[in-house]
């Protein structure tokens, strides 16, 4: 969409390997690790616009190599160091969180529970309020909160993907719980389009389509001729199955095949209302079916079995 708007662009990858996300795309490419000290200082300088949509986050429970205190610690310096090279230059930094962290609005018995079982949610809300702090401070940053993104275009493992775990078999239910997801690409044109009315330091949730878990899988399902996974009745009690058995493994030094994040975060779902600040920026939502049939095109592309 950046150079669709004839916007010259540069992308920072880990690694120099081909990606299928980016063949044919006039870009100026980086790659290497962030954690370097300076890399992210090389990356910014020069660039009018930063968007950060690889923020860390803790996918797994326990880091055999690092304690959750590490990987917050480990977070904050990237967010810290992001913040200040922007400023450096002059750049607009758009934060991408995610709506699905608890929030200070979101208290109750159920949502501390979440909040403080998993690392990926100190992470999240740190770098997020760090990033508030930056913008009240007189910095141009923008803070966006898409809700579950799906469309083309993903590049994670495909056991990490909703959409290609069930293509795939790997999922090892489907819940009754109503979630909220998006298509990246209305995702990242609303994205832009907030950049644009210089929407510095309120964070703005970005919605998409009311579903149930049960109904996205059966559509899923019906578009791609996978396997119907089991239709759980109680979320609540999956996701405490799956936290145990994650904790277990960990403790003796193995990681879970199902980890227990993607469950905590549908828990911490739940239907999201079209804000007003979406409606006059945002463009029409695309429909679910077009977006999930193009991801599943996508995942068979790289050569996903199902």
């Amino acid at each position: 969409m950046l150079l669709n708007r004839g916007v010259q662009s540069t992308v920072s990858t880990r690694t120099e390997g081909v990606r299928a996300n980016l063949t044919d795309l006039d870009i100026a490419r980086v790659h290497g690790d962030d954690q370097v000290p300076g890399k992210i200082e090389e990356w910014v300088t020069g660039q009018d616009l930063v968007i950060d949509a690889a923020a860390p986050y803790a996918l797994d429970l326990h880091d055999p190599d690092q304690s959750h205190a590490t990987r917050l610690a480990t977070a904050q310096d990237r967010m810290a160091r992001l913040l200040k090279a922007s400023a450096g230059v002059g750049a607009t930094l758009i934060h991408v969180g995610s709506i699905l962290t608890p929030g200070a609005n979101r208290k109750s018995l159920r949502d501390r529970i979440i909040e403080t079982a998993h690392p990926y949610f100190r992470m999240k809300q740190r770098m997020e309020q760090m990033a508030i702090d930056a913008a009240r401070a007189g910095q141009p940053v923008v803070i966006v909160r898409p809700s579950s993104l799906l469309g083309p275009w993903n590049s994670r493992p495909f056991h990490h993907c909703y959409v290609s775990a069930i293509m795939t078999g790997g999922m090892p239910a489907s819940f009754p719980d109503t979630i909220n997801v998006l298509d990246v690409r209305d995702a990242a044109e609303t994205i832009l389009r907030i950049a644009d009315g210089g929407w510095f330091g309120r964070p703005v949730p970005i919605a998409g389509h009311d579903i149930t878990v049960h109904d996205l899988t059966d559509r899923i399902v019906d578009l791609s001729g996978a396997r119907r996974p089991p239709r759980w009745t109680a979320l609540s009690a999956g996701a405490a199955v799956l936290y145990a058995a994650e904790t277990t493994l960990g403790a003796a030094g193995f990681r879970s095949p199902y980890p227990s994040l993607p469950v905590l975060l549908t828990l911490a779902s739940g239907p999201v209302a079209i804000t007003g600040a979406q409606q006059a920026l945002g463009p029409p939502l695309r429909p679910l079916q077009e977006t999930l049939a193009d991801e599943i095109e996508w995942h068979r592309s790289r050569g996903c079995p199902g």
